[in-house]
């Protein structure tokens, strides 16, 4: 009898788990069944596509004088600059031969990398930046020797840790509901665009959409809208 009872519970309270883990996902407007189907249009249109009326984001500066070369995140597309990500991924359009990251207030290189041809993303791999701190990163074209001097470049801070703290904590949980209800790593990663974009994050966001492995169809479609978006005259020039 108790091993029945025992059983019962058992299942009762599985399915209230999975009930409450439905629950949420729903609530957070995510696909349940791992089909993303228009939601990386919808993503674009709701957070990066600016209309002449509500302008979401209005990007800085970031393209040479011929359009050839436009750098798209960190710190173009944020009104602060600021990021949550300690170790950011850089997004560009258009060709260089290196990039490099060195603190605001100092001129101690951090980290330095060439750049393959066609690359148009690169993930920072150094040492975590620290929260609260402003950085320089700076972008090198083929003409450039020793990286000396820069082509472009940006300024973008890392938020303060109480701030950072909380958005870290807000995603892992996120992060750990989808995973029990076995979304697809595309499903999460739609999730935290979306998180991160409601947030004003958008070159985070950009980070999370950027890096997703084997992407699909309309994640593909969402990363070039993206670049038109922001770089429409390289983009019309070519690589």
């Amino acid at each position: 009898m108790n091993k029945k009872l025992n059983s019962l519970l058992f299942y009762l309270l599985l399915t209230i788990a999975i009930f409450a883990a439905s629950s949420i996902i729903k609530a957070q407007n995510i696909p349940e069944k791992n089909h993303t189907n228009d939601q990386w249009k919808k993503v674009f249109k709701d957070s990066f596509y600016q209309s002449d009326e509500d302008p979401p984001i209005t990007p800085k500066d970031g393209t040479t004088r011929s359009g050839s070369l436009c750098l798209v995140s960190p710190g173009l597309i944020e009104a602060e600059g600021k990021i949550w990500n300690t170790r950011p991924t850089f997004i560009w359009q258009g060709k260089l031969e290196g990039i490099s990251i060195r603190p605001a207030n100092s001129q101690e290189v951090l980290w330095a990398e060439t750049v393959q041809d066609n690359q148009q993303i690169i993930i920072y791999d150094g040492e975590s930046l620290k929260p609260g701190h402003t950085y320089y990163w700076r972008v090198f074209d083929s003409t450039a020797s020793e990286y000396s001097f820069p082509t472009l470049r940006v300024t973008f801070r890392v938020m303060d840790v109480l701030e950072r703290q909380v958005i870290t904590q807000e995603l892992e949980k996120l992060d750990t509901v989808l995973k029990q209800a076995k979304a697809t790593p595309e499903t999460i990663a739609l999730a935290k665009v979306k998180f991160l974009a409601e947030r004003n994050l958008f070159s985070d966001a950009l980070s999370e959409a950027f890096t997703v492995k084997n992407p699909s169809t309309e994640l593909e479609d969402f990363r070039s809208n993206i670049l038109e978006r922001f770089c429409p005259t390289s983009k019309g020039n070519g690589k």
